[in-house]
């Protein structure tokens, strides 16, 4: 597995649907700026080749397919739609989380959340959708959460949660900041892939939510390595970063798109408040 921690403003390339597999190509090239010369490199093939098979004049073999989508840094979604635009099978599963073929994958989640207690950690798919929690984010959410929403699935959905007025924004102190970063990185992951419809959905129903379409980029002023989640509500305070982790060889699309987000105590005063926390 690997680990990052969490940190202007992205626009969503625009680039026209092509089908086939040389469109597919020639598609994704250019949404990864990248010259013919360029991506030939990267794939360690002749540019003459790439050109022909841009232009259709050449059929890739299977190999070809999965070279050329791995030097494009595709998700292997996107891997399975080149090859059978190619004329192939797709290579990749794409298995339930609850299925027996994800239990090393489930074993593995649900130990780093039990691991997580007493502070929160939540599984989230390539969506933001939430798929899994800890207690210790459920304590967070019940404690943080000044009303149920109108909209219960408000609370289902990470980018949601954070960016909604009916989440947990009333409660965050910072929450420019939190919702600039959150935006950012669905931008970042819109501009990356441009032609997951879902994304693209969840960042056009964001955009409209009230403070939302008047945030900007700003300039940090760092007191702490990393971007603080200052959350207030009553008695209640908290002061957290998050931690990413994703599998780091996956070979199943379900596998690749979750994400464990961890909640980690920025200070001692919000250790003392997690552990005080009832069950």
């Amino acid at each position: 597995m690997t680990c990052e921690v969490m940190g202007g403003r992205h626009e969503v390339a625009t680039v026209p649907r092509m089908t086939g597999f040389a469109g597919l190509l020639k598609r994704w090239r250019t949404t990864r700026r990248l010259s013919q010369e360029q991506l030939a490199f990267e794939a360690e093939i002749s540019t003459r080749h790439l050109s022909f098979l841009e232009n259709g004049k050449s059929k890739p073999s299977r190999e070809m397919v999965l070279l050329l989508a791995s030097a494009l840094e595709l998700e292997l979604r996107e891997r399975n739609t080149m090859l059978t635009s190619a004329g192939f099978a797709a290579v990749y599963t794409s298995s339930a989380l609850e299925s027996l073929e994800m239990a090393p994958v489930r074993r593995a989640i649900d130990l780093l959340l039990a691991k997580q207690e007493p502070y929160g950690a939540v599984v989230f798919d390539r969506a933001w959708n939430l798929v899994r929690m800890n207690q210790g984010a459920m304590r967070m959410l019940n404690r943080f959460l000044p009303s149920p929403p109108d909209d219960p699935t408000i609370l289902t959905n990470l980018a949601r949660s954070i960016l909604h007025p009916q989440g947990l924004r009333p409660s965050m102190v910072n929450w420019v900041e939190v919702a600039t970063f959150a935006l950012e990185r669905l931008e970042r992951e819109c501009t990356m892939f441009p032609h997951d419809d879902e994304r693209r959905a969840l960042l056009s129903e964001v955009r409209t939510y009230p403070g939302v379409e008047v945030l900007r980029p700003f300039e940090i002023t760092a007191s702490a390595p990393v971007s603080l989640v200052h959350m207030k509500h009553g008695d209640d305070e908290a002061r957290l970063f998050t931690m990413l982790t994703t599998l780091g060889t996956p070979l199943d699309v379900t596998a690749q798109e979750l994400t464990v987000e961890s909640y980690c105590p920025a200070d001692e005063a919000t250790e003392r408040w997690a552990a005080s926390l009832p069950d």
